[in-house]
């Protein structure tokens, strides 16, 4: 657009952080200096799910009497359509497709459906939510404005009742050195609750038992990230909320897993154990701006996060847990949360089943831990809810509950360097999550100092 032109998008929600079931308003501003030629102004609201890799694969190829194997490139790839929204904000009605020298601005509202999943960017896929205006001008090539926005998840761990379930593992090793024996070495790993969210901090109460003859001298603990993304291939189109009869038939494509694991946050420590002694101990680990735990409405990716506890790389204990958007707020103090005692409770809602309006999606879930953190058929429902506003009261109007201190949106730890797929379509982006800073510490199972 020339530089007499001006087109730019405000939203009324500035930090451009939106909830699922929440309007996305604001107005678009076209400033020209002079007579400019345009025949409408719409804008479009678009939310889609896309995954996509190359896997190499052996494919034989007869030749005569022999038989020749060569590896050939494989593309996999799916899309969810989640929203596909236009709205006319302008259209030329004198037959001069012209919009006179001045400043024209353009109100656009459009709720969000609630069964969506949150803004995501990944190595092999993304979630991804973007806005944008096309200005359509007669035998000129159309003017375009192109942003994405985030929609953060309504993850209330206070309605699943695992959030608060301890967590304890036990580990160990027969350690030897060449022909000589030198004992067991025992880890207990202790969690005091299964749900967290970014900003809080995970403490890890570490029990070690060396029986054996020699010292331990490390440990380290750490957070992973660990994406799984479907494809299928020749690709898949499915269209969130439609009839299923009328998608693809998923069943009938060869379909493939890809996982992504990421570290998200680790901790070292030097430590000493002699030979015969036991040790008890806290690792803590802060977690920070990454997604919510993704497990509902996105049946192409998933998100899940898995804790690590490894001692001198011979003994080690793993453990899943849940990162939610709303903390647990039964251990805060009174004063954190002004707690309307007339709101009603959330309601969990099953997800055994897809969601509705999905169909029978071929899923490949063996890889799933038999110790997932959470029942399977519980996860927060807001459908009911009113959803909260992050500039208001957070108790105003019966919305859900929320700390009295709000959360910051800061952007994905990961950065720009998140956003692969795609990235030239959109310019620069990094999703922004909710993140509590300065909760207490909950660690009622926490050893005594020694």
């Amino acid at each position: 657009m020339p530089k007499t032109e001006l087109l730019k998008v405000i939203f009324d929600q500035p930090d451009e952080v939106f909830f699922p079931g929440q309007p996305i308003s604001g107005r678009v501003v076209l400033t020209t200096k002079e007579n400019y030629k345009a025949r409408a102004v719409n804008i479009k609201i678009l939310g889609l799910a896309h995954t996509s890799w190359k896997n190499y694969e052996n494919a034989c190829k007869f030749n005569g009497s022999s038989i020749s194997i060569r590896p050939r490139s494989i593309h996999y790839s799916a899309n969810v359509n989640y929203l596909d929204y236009t709205q006319l904000l302008w259209t030329c009605e004198d037959g001069k497709n012209e919009l006179a020298a001045g400043e024209y601005v353009w109100p656009f509202s459009y709720t969000l459906p609630t069964s969506i999943p949150p803004s995501f960017e990944g190595k092999y896929g993304y979630v991804r939510y973007t806005v944008k205006v096309e200005v359509d001008r007669p035998w000129r090539k159309d003017k375009a404005k192109k942003m994405c926005i985030t929609v953060s998840p309504l993850l209330d761990l206070n309605v699943i009742p695992h959030s608060l379930t301890q967590i304890n593992h036990q580990a160990s090793e027969n350690i030897s050195f060449c022909c000589f024996q030198g004992g067991i070495l025992e880890m207990s790993l202790n969690i005091p609750k299964t749900g967290f969210v970014p900003g809080e901090t995970v403490p890890l109460n570490v029990h070690l038992i060396n029986h054996s003859s020699t010292s331990v001298n490390n440990i380290k603990a750490q957070m992973l990230q660990q994406c799984k993304f479907t494809g299928y291939k020749s690709g898949a189109t499915y269209n969130y909320g439609g009839d299923f009869e009328r998608n693809e038939k998923m069943s009938d494509k060869i379909q493939r897993i890809k996982f992504d694991t990421k570290k998200v946050v680790k901790v070292c420590q030097k430590l000493e154990v002699p030979a015969k002694n036991e040790h008890k101990f806290v690792l803590e680990l802060r977690i920070p701006s990454v997604t919510p735990t993704i497990n509902q409405f996105s049946p192409v990716i998933t998100v899940e996060y898995i804790l690590q506890v490894n001692v001198d790389g011979l003994v080690r204990c793993e453990s899943s847990i849940l990162l939610g958007s709303v903390p647990i707020h039964q251990y805060l103090p009174p004063a954190y949360y002004q707690q309307d005692p007339n709101l009603p409770p959330s309601k969990p809602t099953p997800i055994g089943a897809p969601p509705p309006g999905y169909g029978p999606l071929p899923t490949d879930d063996s890889e799933k831990g038999a110790d997932a953190p959470y029942p399977l058929d519980l996860y927060p429902n807001v459908n009911d809810e009113k959803v909260p506003n992050p500039n208001e009261d957070p108790t105003k109007d019966g919305t859900a509950v929320l700390p009295s201190a709000p959360p910051s949106y800061q952007e994905s730890m990961y950065g720009k360097a998140g956003t692969v797929l795609d990235a030239k379509e959109n310019g620069p982006y990094v999703p922004k999550y909710p993140v509590f800073n300065n909760l207490p510490v909950y660690n009622p199972t926490a050893p005594p100092p020694e």
